[in-house]
């Protein structure tokens, strides 16, 4: 890890060599996306600054969009594939890089989620039906012998939340990118720097308000409006599952407990969704009792 992160850390050309390489490479697998190229590119900007950031990233797409041409993939699949994870990125690590702040961290991550939610509901008439045509594509590109009807009724249950997943999806792949640029700093840099900043990661009180008056608003709302509300609600939770997490990292460091506690809550969480709800409970209450930084 010293070595790689030393290398990109050399140059612009060496981490737009890079940056882009994984790019092409991650189209492969794009559940991996975000960590395979937009690590590199929360380093640069963590370690060099927004500026050096933003050119390492014009340089990546050119470079990408050219091996695009030879490997006779799409460009503008890389266009959007790459746009849509290193400006967020590059925004998220410029925060980190200025405030030291994982708090402001998860929240910028999670406006971002709740931007994607909106535009959906805003440019998408029937929210529902595109993720469900949108599916039924994908099974009939993937299965073209009919095989994936069985999995048709596991995913039309999923449908309605399905939104919201993604928003969540892409909060959750923002925070960890940067989390791990932010920690291979450390590594290379500043040596426990990470976790003294993990361990202060704070949400402001006030985050609380809107939510229960959302909640309130759930309960209260009909149609689009309790969807949208809905879709928005499940992407707090999983800023408060984060605040969850430091807290209870926190603790166990504080109370010198085994690191096999942390495993089995990370096991639990993985097995047991409904360890997330709790998770984001606890870290709702340390959000408002904690002594963290950020209690406005």
């Amino acid at each position: 890890m010293r070595a790689i992160g030393n290398y990109i850390l050399r140059g612009r050309l060496q981490a737009i060599g890079v940056i882009s390489f994984l790019t092409i490479f991650s189209l492969l697998f794009p559940a991996l996306a975000y960590l395979m190229s937009g690590v590199p590119v929360a380093l640069v900007t963590l370690r060099k600054g927004g500026q050096i950031g933003i050119q390492v990233i014009a340089g990546s797409l050119l470079l990408s969009l050219l091996l695009s041409l030879l490997m006779q993939i799409s460009p503008p699949v890389v266009l959007v594939f790459a746009i849509s994870i290193w400006l967020p990125v590059w925004f998220c690590a410029l925060i980190v890089r200025k405030t030291a702040s994982h708090g402001l961290l998860v929240l910028s991550s999670g406006v971002f989620g709740m931007l994607f939610i909106i535009l959906m509901y805003s440019f998408m008439a029937d929210v529902n039906g595109w993720w469900r045509s949108s599916i039924d594509i994908w099974l009939q590109s993937s299965f073209p012998d009919g095989a994936g009807d069985e999995y048709q009724q596991i995913f039309e249950a999923a449908v309605p939340l399905m939104n919201a997943m993604m928003a969540s999806g892409i909060v959750i792949s923002l925070i960890l990118t940067i989390l791990i640029a932010r920690w291979w700093q450390s590594l290379l840099f500043n040596a426990g720097a990470f976790r003294k900043e993990f361990y202060a990661l704070h949400l402001p009180r006030t985050l609380f308000y809107p939510t229960l008056i959302g909640v309130i608003l759930l309960l209260l709302g009909k149609d689009l409006q309790q969807s949208l509300l809905r879709d928005l609600l499940i992407v707090v939770v999983f800023l408060y599952l984060f605040q969850g997490l430091s807290t209870i990292h926190r603790l166990a460091s504080k109370k010198g407990l085994s690191h096999a506690w942390l495993i089995g809550l990370y096991a639990l969480l993985m097995l047991m969704p409904q360890m997330i709800l709790f998770m984001a409970c606890v870290g709702m209450a340390d959000s408002w009792f904690g002594s963290g930084k950020m209690k406005s």
